[in-house]
């Protein structure tokens, strides 16, 4: 196991430095820079000052000095300044990476509450009225764009029950019910997209569970339903609803921009948007890095978990 898990974080390391140059260049390559965006903030700039701010920042060094300073900094765990607000990028983090995965989490739970049950319902009960419902469910979850759902949500909680989520971000630890209205949304929302696909894997691969020769054997033995299903079937089906699940919180983690938009949550996504508009280079290149090295871990962890729903795998 071991053997397996270094194996694999030396793997990721090519995975990283090319994500890095990847995003890197992609910045150096939008028209304008982070110094035009400043200047229309800042109103009339000299030339005299604009170089010398270009000098300050490191940004008239050549491209490949540049992404080596940067690489550097992501190493060593201090990603620098904000060219923008000139903040502490890890200040800013410390402000938005508790939402996003708060949020995350939270709509995790919500998708997941919803879709295992009704995936094992479906399966259980194939062709049936509740199957037919089930798959309607999850196809209108996959078929509703997350920006126009939480833009429903929001407009009818407004006109029917005349009440809006609060504004702004409350800790939970500070402010659990104003913390909750604030999460209970928008979690509801991507939770609900997040269903969907769930849904549907679990049905699928408990059906063909269900099929297998080893259930047919604890049915012929007079085993209980609810015990095939629960302690036998499930387990084994939920592998490939695993790899799905932890894919999927990886891309709640990197996409939540348009709900936290919507919603008015400063967490990564708004984080992101707002320096991609301003050309801020350091927060942009930090948050895509943090994503990146979340995603590795992710699947890392996805994999490991194969072995403890079947014994039958093993890392070597």
């Amino acid at each position: 196991m071991s053997k397996y898990i270094a194996r694999r974080l030396i793997l990721s390391i090519p995975v990283l430095i090319l994500s890095s140059l990847i995003v890197f260049g992609l910045m150096r390559v939008m028209p304008g820079d982070a110094l035009t965006a400043l200047m229309g903030e800042s109103g009339n700039v000299s030339a005299r000052d604009l170089a010398k701010l270009r000098k300050e920042l490191g940004l008239d060094l050549p491209y490949y000095q540049q992404y080596l300073i940067w690489a550097w900094q992501m190493v060593s765990f201090n990603p620098g300044y904000s060219i923008f607000t000139n903040e502490p990028i890890t200040v800013a983090l410390k402000k938005s990476i508790p939402v996003t995965i708060e949020l995350a989490v939270l709509a995790l739970i919500v998708g997941l509450v919803i879709a295992i049950p009704i995936g094992v319902v479906s399966a259980t009960r194939q062709d049936k009225a509740s199957d037919y419902a089930g798959r309607v469910a999850a196809i209108t979850g996959l078929s509703l764009p997350d920006f126009w759902l939480g833009t429903l949500v929001i407009t009818f909680a407004a006109i029917w029950f005349r009440w809006i989520p609060p504004l702004g971000y409350a800790s939970l630890w500070d402010s659990p019910w104003t913390n909750l209205q604030q999460f209970l949304l928008p979690a509801a929302v991507l939770g609900f997209r997040l269903s969907a696909a769930t849904m549907r894997m679990t049905r699928s691969t408990l059906l063909e569970v269900l099929r297998e020769d080893y259930v047919r054997t604890a049915q012929a033995k007079g085993l209980g339903d609810r015990i095939i299903i629960y302690k036998h079937a499930l387990k084994n089906a939920l592998i490939p609803v695993i790899t799905l699940v932890g894919g999927q919180f990886g891309t709640l983690l990197a996409g939540t921009v348009i709900v936290e938009t919507i919603f008015a949550l400063p967490g990564m996504g708004r984080l992101t948007v707002e320096a991609i508009l301003f050309r801020d280079y350091p927060i942009v290149q930090t948050n895509v890095m943090l994503v990146a090295v979340t995603l590795v871990t992710l699947n890392l962890l996805v994999d490991l978990t194969y072995a403890w729903l079947d014994p039958r795998i093993r890392y070597q």
